[in-house]
């Protein structure tokens, strides 16, 4: 019976944050789930729940100049404008797709069907981008999953099931294919090849160079997990608690988990976040709970660490360690409260770190060398120091929404 109910919230959670990304709206307020990006000399670059990009010095945590905020004064998708909500004739909008940099510019792509382009000079963001997309109107879909940038190129996928690769220099369309009727999930990029899943239960591979299909292949679920590569294979998971492990050249069905003559360990829940390799093992954290190790090479188990509640923020890899987040599925923030553990798969142990609470976590967690960033519900940013004697959670984390 306790299993049940936990499922059922789980379920009801999801129900209700399907509802907001829909509307875009909570009490006249969007709010997004975006993580962080740090470039090579330590630039962070963070996306706050209300819109603003901000640039902190990952070795000092000192913010950076003056965050950049997204403005729309147009009606598209999720943000809480005009016509969805009854609001002001412009709105921050939601950022749900972390940035991505490459050399001095930061790419963010929001819920007003905009990709932008920040020039970042003289440790500060400029306070207007330097390249949007489109120039006029909007994409008819919107950006939920993340953002690429790869062989000079930004590649994305909108809500409306359309994929796009713009030129880095520019945000000038190089191609868009539409390709199903929805996507959350964000792309991955593998030599000249782009993969990507699908809600039409289908995962994509294609032509980085002008977007041509080299094949597809049918799940048993819709998908809004981002896939990972690694050596010869695709993997990733989907609606239908299903993990699959796909030849990245042709396609092919190299192994699922579980197989159909598994009964035991079998996932209770969706599989959201993206999933993580370290040492030729697949960990697959899942929507109920469990964090799910698979040989690599044929879907076997070995091992399902058990973390009790919902994991929706995609974890990294620290050395030989797993970090992961976990979400109460929970509509009450007051009965929120988020953790962090650190799985040792040597030893199968697994430190455990509180946030505060009605704190929670669903935005993915980036790293830094050994310091792991978790951005939580509050808006606040916190870190870990995975390499210090005493490991714990930064006892003064950023808030992102009172920066000026």
């Amino acid at each position: 019976m306790k299993i049940k109910r936990k499922l059922f919230l789980v379920i009801m959670a999801i129900i209700v944050l399907g509802a907001l990304i829909v509307t875009g709206c909570t009490k006249g307020i969007s709010r997004g789930w975006s993580g962080g990006a740090v470039s090579p000399d330590g630039k962070m670059f963070v996306a706050s729940m209300t819109g603003r990009i901000i640039a902190i010095d990952a070795g000092t945590n000192a913010v950076l100049g003056t965050p950049a905020q997204l403005v729309s004064t147009t009606s598209g998708g999720l943000s809480c404008l005009p016509t969805s909500c009854g609001g002001a004739s412009s709105s921050g909008v939601v950022i749900y797709a972390s940035p991505e940099i490459l050399g001095q510019v930061v790419y963010v792509g929001g819920t007003d069907g905009k990709v932008y382009g920040y020039q970042f000079v003289d440790n500060s963001l400029l306070k207007d981008p330097e390249w949007v997309y489109p120039r006029q109107g909007a994409m008819p879909g919107v950006i939920i999953g993340g953002i690429v940038v790869a062989n000079d190129s930004v590649y994305f996928a909108t809500s409306d099931g359309t994929v796009y690769a713009l030129n880095a220099n520019g945000l000038y369309l190089e191609w868009s294919k539409k390709i199903d009727t929805k996507i959350w999930s964000a792309p991955v990029i593998d030599g000249n090849t782009l993969y990507i899943g699908s809600f039409g239960k289908t995962v994509f591979a294609l032509n980085t160079t002008d977007g041509s299909e080299k094949w597809n292949y049918k799940t048993d679920g819709a998908i809004s997990s981002t896939p990972v590569i690694d050596g010869d294979n695709v993997y990733i998971g989907d609606y239908d608690r299903h993990f699959y492990a796909l030849d990245k050249a042709t396609g092919n069905l190299v192994w699922k988990f579980p197989a159909a003559n598994e009964v035991n360990d079998t996932p209770r829940n969706w599989f959201w976040a993206q999933p993580v390799v370290s040492n030729e093992v697949i960990y697959a954290p899942s929507l109920d709970g469990n964090v799910y190790a698979l040989d690599a090479a044929n879907g076997n188990l070995v091992n399902k660490y058990v973390l009790g509640d919902s994991i929706s923020s995609s974890p990294v890899v620290i050395g030989n360690s797993i970090v992961v987040a976990t979400s109460v599925a929970s509509t009450d923030p007051k009965k929120q409260k988020g953790k962090v553990y650190i799985i040792d798969p040597a030893d199968k142990s697994r430190r455990e770190l509180d946030l505060p609470a009605n704190e929670d976590i669903n935005a993915p967690l980036f790293n830094y060398g050994s310091v792991v960033y978790v951005h939580t519900t509050k808006d606040n940013l916190y870190w870990i120091d995975t390499a210090a004697q005493d490991v714990k959670l930064s006892p003064n984390p950023i808030n992102l929404t009172t920066i000026k």
